[in-house]
C-alpha cells in the first residue's frame, strides 16, 4: 500500500514540474512578443518580406534597451564632393598648375651642301603641337624634333622625311610631326638633290 502511494506521489510530482516549466517558457516567449517561430530573438529584413539574417539574443536584448549601435551613413570625401552653390572651386595646388598651349618655333633648316630657305615648313606649326598634343605632350618643359628630308630642284618638297631626333616627346609624337612635314614645300637648293635637316622646337 504505501509502495502505491509513493508512486502516486511521485507522479504528481511530475506533473508539477511539466507545469512549472510550461508557464516559464509561456512567459519567456511573452517576453519577446511577437514571437518569431523561424527567429527566437527576432530578425533583419529588407522591407519586402524577404529575411535576410536572424539577431541575435545579445542583438535583440540592445535594441530593447535602446543601445544597439545605428550606422552611420559616411561623408564623401573632399575630392567627391559637390562644390556648394556660389562657391568656388579649390585652385590647384602651387606648381601643379594645367600648362597652357605649347610655343612652336620651326627651324633653323640645314642644307648638307650649300643654303635652303624654309620654304612654308614653318606654316603648320597648329598641326606640330596637336601632333605633340594627341601623343602624350612634353615630358618636360621643352622638347624638339630633328627630321632629315631629301629636297630635289625641280620639285623643291621635301621627300622621305624620317625622324633623326627627338627630346622629351614620344616617337608617335614625332613620327607625326615628320607625317606633316613630308611633301611640304621648301626653298630650290643650290644642286640638283640635296639633303636637309629641319629642327622643330616645342615649349610651354
Amino acid at each position: 500500500m504505501s509502495s502505491r502511494k509513493q508512486k502516486w506521489s511521485l507522479s504528481l510530482l511530475g506533473v508539477s514540474l511539466l507545469g512549472v516549466a510550461a508557464v516559464a517558457s509561456a512567459q519567456s516567449a511573452k517576453a519577446r512578443y511577437p514571437y518569431d517561430p523561424a527567429c527566437a530573438w527576432g530578425r533583419i529584413a529588407n522591407g519586402k518580406g524577404m529575411l535576410v539574417r536572424c539577431l541575435s539574443e545579445q542583438e535583440a536584448v540592445a535594441l530593447a534597451k535602446g543601445t544597439a549601435p545605428v550606422p552611420v551613413k559616411a561623408e564623401p570625401d573632399a575630392a567627391t564632393k559637390a562644390p556648394v552653390e556660389g562657391t568656388a572651386p579649390d585652385k590647384p595646388a602651387e606648381g601643379e598648375a594645367k600648362p597652357g598651349p605649347l610655343t612652336v618655333d620651326v627651324g633653323p633648316l640645314s642644307a648638307d651642301q650649300g643654303t635652303l630657305s624654309i620654304g612654308r615648313l614653318h606654316l603648320p606649326k597648329d598641326r606640330y603641337a596637336k601632333c605633340v598634343e594627341d601623343n602624350g605632350g612634353l615630358e618636360g618643359k621643352d622638347g624638339e624634333v630633328q627630321v632629315r628630308f631629301l629636297v630635289r630642284g625641280e620639285v623643291s618638297r621635301a621627300e622621305g622625311v624620317s625622324v633623326s631626333k627627338r627630346r622629351n616627346l614620344s616617337q608617335a609624337a614625332a613620327k607625326c610631326v615628320a607625317d606633316v612635314v613630308d611633301r611640304r614645300r621648301v626653298g630650290t637648293p643650290d644642286t640638283p638633290m640635296v639633303g636637309a635637316t629641319l629642327v622643330i622646337k616645342f615649349s610651354h
